[in-house]
């Protein structure tokens, strides 16, 4: 059996990264372009010399992928450990009735500044990150930063 101090010189803290779009406009973009598509049917040409206008939104549908994986930015958290999570769950209280165990309020944004490792965030940048992004890209960074503190590593099958 290994010696548990070997084992703890090996250990790190759980680690996940994500990608998020920072440019509303560039998936507006082609969620507008991937909407006209599906609202073509199927294109009968009316004439030989008629093309099929799905080539040309194709076109411009890869361009705007590109612009949004261009526009895309990684995300990488970190675990804070045990200790050092349950104390930042002590500093943010759950309202009275709540069904949280943390105020979502302050904990959510503390929790990401105190993870995010690339980029690093300080709380003026996640507040005014906030106020950019909208809630569901919210709610993508800020089940990753609860993911690396409260879910175990994952194992492979054998």
């Amino acid at each position: 059996m290994p010696d548990i101090s070997e084992l703890l010189e090996q250990a790190s803290p759980r680690e996940a990264t994500i990608r998020v779009c920072l440019s509303g406009d560039a998936g507006a973009e082609l969620e507008a372009l991937e909407s006209e598509v599906g609202q073509l049917g199927e294109w009968q040409p009316t004439s030989l010399g008629e093309a099929n206008p799905v080539f040309e939104l194709q076109e411009r549908i890869e361009v705007a992928r590109q612009r949004v994986r261009e526009s895309a930015v990684e995300f990488r958290f970190r675990a804070l450990g045990h200790r050092a999570y349950s104390n930042l769950l002590a500093a943010h209280p759950a309202p009275e009735g709540s069904k949280e165990p943390y105020d979502a309020g302050t904990f959510l944004p503390a929790v990401l500044a105190a993870c995010c490792v690339e980029p690093s965030l300080t709380p003026a940048q996640v507040d005014r990150l906030l106020d950019v992004v909208n809630d569901g890209t919210a709610r993508t960074l800020f089940a990753a930063a609860l993911a690396v503190n409260e879910e175990p590593s994952p194992l492979p099958f054998s």
